[in-house]
């Protein structure tokens, strides 16, 4: 059963999450979802991650969820965010990945996950660090409320890996998706295509499959 955390980020917000251990922890996936959603919606990938030896952290994202006090007990929602508000959630994603680092897993055994604009910042920070081994990324775009990404992709390492799934009728998201897989210049990539499969998470509604199959993504990159 997932452990209820919470953690501050340097900005003064004061984030919820939930953390998974395994009995045998190789490495980690730090999770970050879309909107309107919460950390709930990685709960699948969540469950499979003990197969694999993998813990894993999915938070609500400031003004989401249990996410939505400052330290100095301000209220924040994301439908009031500013588009300067909304690229301040990228020190949610690097206060996650330094709240993981601090439980003892090396940076080079974590693994970004993220779903739209989650899966924008996801690609930020991996591109801030070359020592990260990679990141899933669902329905990501080029640009959400100034959180840009094809700069980052194109700042990626050849030892940078990226997993990209998005659906057709998800008509700028899947432009945008393969976009961002043209661009990357990692010797691993995958582009997984659909078709009514839906946005980001809701993904794993129409393949039952998709869950295990980024968790065993994750792991071949840890177990490298």
């Amino acid at each position: 059963m997932a452990e209820k955390i919470s953690f501050n980020t340097d900005d003064g917000v004061k984030i919820v999450g939930d953390w998974q251990s395994a009995p045998t922890i190789l490495g980690a996936l730090a999770l970050f979802h879309m909107m309107p959603e919460t950390r709930m919606s990685w709960m699948p990938v969540q469950r499979s991650c003990a197969k694999f030896n993998l813990a894993s952290l999915a938070i609500d994202m400031r003004g989401h969820g249990d996410s939505k006090e400052t330290t100095d007990d301000t209220t924040i929602d994301y439908h009031t965010f500013t588009d300067e508000e909304h690229q301040s959630t990228y020190a949610d994603v690097m206060a996650a990945v330094g709240w993981i680092k601090k439980r003892g897993i090396d940076k080079r055994r974590i693994v970004l996950g993220g779903a739209s604009y989650g899966a924008n910042l996801a690609l930020q920070f991996l591109a801030s660090d070359p020592l990260l081994p990679g990141a899933v990324l669902l329905s990501p775009s080029l640009d959400y409320h100034g959180i840009e990404t094809e700069e980052s992709m194109r700042d990626l390492t050849y030892n940078q890996s990226v997993f990209i799934a998005a659906s057709q009728e998800d008509k700028n998201s899947f432009a945008d998706s393969k976009r961002l897989f043209d661009l990357a210049p990692c010797q691993n990539k995958i582009f997984v295509p659909y078709k009514g499969a839906g946005h980001g998470t809701s993904m794993f509604a129409y393949d039952r499959e998709l869950p295990e199959k980024i968790v065993a993504w994750a792991a071949s990159l840890i177990n490298e």
